[in-house]
């Protein structure tokens, strides 16, 4: 006689199903967070790097801002009226809200490539009094033609021409060094000075070519390719080839794109808006700065869509200490 098989009553088929229907319930609870926590973590870490990266790179162009050239722009404003139009940077107060109209920073970066890419640097930074003029400046211990060819290769726009290369038509900007150069409230200022002297007063910035002088080389003679100018010239100097501006740009979704201007002359006309633009980093959502006994302070927040009306930010702050 056969065995009948054992079949499973309907009790126990409800029990399984209904088993496996908590299991299916509870897993797709556990994917649904695993996958939310991925598109966080992920949306985390794409701000958390491109905001540390973008700081840095600001961080490494202002280390090399000449002192006293800072300023804080109103970039809706011509640049002429202190306290309306621009503010040196160790004026603002990041928690003042009259201060929100100044959103740009500016200044000029000495040529820090030609000055250390050699053992000894091109330029000096030191000048002869003996051998100083109204028309040139001697800077003993200098390589110009390097210099020249250095801000060359790095002042090529978008056409593959330089715009500096130390020749009458495309000098580079030379400043003294001293605070007596430095602008103080009750002093017209230009935007070609940046935060330094009006021209009309005691010229700023001085527009230089590699000259010559009586017995002695063009590779350590500037000769200056303004004339009329009174100066105040000092023992020390700084090279320049461009100005630097940080700019943040409203976009389609409401925030910022920062971005970075360089590679245009003040000494020559030139505002940020003539000069190349790079984009830093998109979706700002803060960009505080302030400068205190020449410690620049920079507070910069992104911010990153998951989906909806959900974002993710990320800050980074950073000081320079120069």
């Amino acid at each position: 006689m056969k065995k009948m098989k054992k079949a499973f009553s309907l009790i126990e088929v409800i029990f399984v199903l209904t088993i496996l229907g908590i299991v299916a319930s509870i897993s797709s609870q556990i994917i649904v967070q695993v996958y939310e926590n991925y598109i966080t973590q992920n949306a985390l870490y794409k701000t958390t790097t491109k905001t540390e990266i973008a700081i840095t790179q600001i961080v490494n162009r202002l280390a090399f801002a000449i002192d006293g050239t800072t300023v804080t722009k109103n970039p809706t404003s011509a640049g002429f009226v202190e306290g309306t139009d621009w503010i040196k940077l160790n004026d603002i107060d990041i928690t003042d809200d009259a201060h929100k109209k100044f959103t740009t920073i500016e200044w000029i970066g000495y040529d820090n490539d030609s000055f250390s890419t050699a053992p000894a640097p091109y330029w000096s930074g030191l000048g002869n009094y003996d051998r100083a003029s109204e028309d040139s400046f001697m800077t003993p211990g200098s390589d110009l033609s390097s210099v020249a060819t250095i801000m060359s290769n790095l002042s090529k726009n978008s056409t593959g021409n330089a715009k500096v290369n130390l020749t009458q038509s495309k000098p580079a900007g030379l400043i003294f060094v001293e605070e007596k150069n430095q602008y103080s409230s009750g002093q017209t200022y230009t935007p070609a000075c940046m935060g330094l002297i009006d021209p009309t007063k005691t010229a700023c910035i001085f527009p230089v070519k590699i000259g010559t002088a009586i017995g002695v080389g063009n590779d350590n003679n500037l000769t200056f390719t303004r004339t009329g100018e009174s100066k105040i010239i000092t023992e020390r100097y700084k090279l320049a080839w461009s100005a630097y501006a940080l700019v943040p740009e409203k976009n389609k979704s409401g925030l910022y794109d920062l971005k970075l201007y360089s590679n245009y002359q003040p000494w020559n006309g030139e505002s940020y808006k003539d000069g190349k633009d790079s984009l830093l980093i998109n979706n700002v959502s803060v960009f505080k700065f302030t400068e205190n006994g020449g410690v620049i302070q920079l507070k910069l927040c992104a911010t990153e869509n998951i989906g909806q009306d959900f974002n993710i930010s990320s800050c980074k702050e950073k000081a320079i200490i120069r």
